[in-house]
């Protein structure tokens, strides 16, 4: 039956992840491909199984799930290039914010404001745990534009296993700039607004064309706006409604 298919943070189809499903009422563990368009068949029952999925140059993952070919599941994976975010994306000063990284190696992070000339306000740090890929994280199957990514979920059950930063008293736009251990660089902002007002001058900045052209998950306003479509995407010109209705 089609279990399912795997795609990437951005809804384009994996082939040849290597996938293991297993279960106490299957014999053996079943181990199978996904195709060319990211499809996934076995010859198994509907039913809950545990289901490994590993590819290189994505982070690996398990998960448990109900398997039925009416509902096929969207498994995603994340690939392996740095990427971040700070939650919540605005803050006031001395409140606290947690950055939330992906990345295979270890980074240094460090705090800038940006503006006229951009300022650079402190470093927090080179991180890293003592487990093999400690900062790689897990997206959640499906849709998860509607959920969020969820980073820092899995894992991160101590108090200290937590990576916060509090929020300078200066507002302005910030920029939080990872650096890897290979020179890798990513960057992501957060907003910081005063606390009261301190100028005649406001200058408001609005997050929402932000959600409106993002398509990290596979969907923006511009792409697959009602809805994620059945199967991945293999080709964006050939398949996706943007480009192929006049």
């Amino acid at each position: 039956m089609l279990v399912g298919y795997v795609s990437d943070e951005y809804y384009l189809a994996i082939s040849d992840v290597a996938v293991l499903i297993q279960s106490e009422s299957l014999p053996q563990p079943v181990q199978i491909h996904s195709a060319a368009n990211g499809g996934l068949y076995a010859e198994i029952e509907p039913g809950e199984y545990g289901v490994t999925l590993s590819k290189t140059g994505f982070g690996s993952k398990s998960v448990l799930v109900n398997l039925d070919e009416q509902q096929p599941i969207q498994f995603r994976l994340l690939s392996d290039k740095p990427l971040g975010y700070v939650w919540p994306k605005r803050s006031k000063p001395g409140e606290q914010a947690e950055w939330r990284v992906h990345t295979t190696e270890a980074y240094k992070l460090g705090l800038w404001r940006y503006g006229h000339q951009k300022e650079f306000i402190k470093n927090l740090g080179w991180y890293d745990e003592h487990a093999p890929l400690p900062s790689v994280q897990v997206l959640p199957d499906g849709d998860f534009t509607q959920t969020g990514a969820q980073w820092n979920k899995t894992g991160y059950t101590m108090v200290w296993h937590k990576q916060l930063v509090t929020a300078p008293e200066k507002s302005g736009l910030y920029y939080l700039h990872m650096k890897t251990e290979s020179g890798k660089f990513y960057s992501f902002p957060w907003i910081i607004s005063p606390s009261e007002p301190q100028s005649e001058i406001a200058v408001l900045t609005s997050d929402i064309t932000w959600n409106a052209y993002n398509n990290f998950g596979g969907r923006s306003n511009y792409v697959n706006q009602d809805g994620l479509p059945e199967a991945p995407i293999v080709n964006s010109r050939q398949e996706l409604h943007r480009y192929n209705s006049p």
